[in-house]
């Protein structure tokens, strides 16, 4: 079954949200309290709104009880941003992702219910820390605390086996989600061939990913 999102606050951190949860045809929408905020998005986003996400009944009359996730990205306004968890919370959805501005404010969105606090410049200092750390890390997306989705180059050394041969998921306890083979992204089966210059899009925890990424390239 297909989840519903709702991405409140469209600047510029929440439309790229929004435009790639739309781009997965996502059950999706996109809030603002600004117009032209909502402006922007709508030719690109199906389902827009003006509303303001702070006022519990706002909430209430779109319905947002009944989505699965939340992902409140008000910018420069930490009240709006509590007031919003608060109120999301009272409705019921039951997974929240907040963005922070600052790192001393995940503690307080998490205290508030939050399920998942994002500090974009902490997240991209993480991201670039570990994808210059080894030559075969082409690109890094923290998930969470522990988790990330990394893409690895499979080193000139490799020795060409099946997915399945290699059994990755019960080794390595890490997932190949995607595959790219001469700039072609591929969704991999178990009886694809991993061959040396191939690049592999995995998630798992970092460490094991590290691991996994040792493996290819020894």
């Amino acid at each position: 079954m297909k989840k519903s999102f709702i991405v409140i606050g469209l600047g510029r951190f929440g439309s790229s949200v929004a435009l790639t949860l739309s781009n997965l045809n996502s059950d999706l929408l996109a809030v603002d309290i600004d117009e032209d905020a909502v402006h922007n998005i709508s030719t690109r986003v199906n389902n827009c709104v003006i509303a303001d996400a702070t006022k519990l009944s706002v909430l209430q009359d779109l319905g947002v009880s009944d989505i699965d996730h939340a992902v409140v990205c008000i910018g420069n306004n930490l009240q709006a941003s509590i007031l919003t968890v608060l109120n999301l919370k009272k409705v019921g959805v039951k997974t929240i992702t907040v963005r922070a501005d600052e790192i001393g404010h995940r503690e307080v969105f998490l205290q508030l219910g939050a399920t998942d606090v994002i500090v974009p410049e902490e997240a991209s200092a993480i991201s670039l820390a570990n994808s210059i750390v080894s030559d075969s890390l082409l690109d890094y997306y923290q998930l969470s605390k522990n988790y990330a989705i990394v893409k690895v180059s499979v080193g000139k050394n490799f020795e060409p086996k099946t997915l399945i041969e290699l059994s990755v998921r019960d080794k390595f306890d890490v997932n190949i989600v995607g595959l790219i083979r001469n700039d072609e992204f591929i969704i991999p089966r178990g009886t694809d061939l991993l061959n040396p210059g191939d690049i592999v899009s995995v998630v798992g925890e970092r460490g094991k990913v590290r691991k996994f990424d040792a493996f290819l390239n020894d």
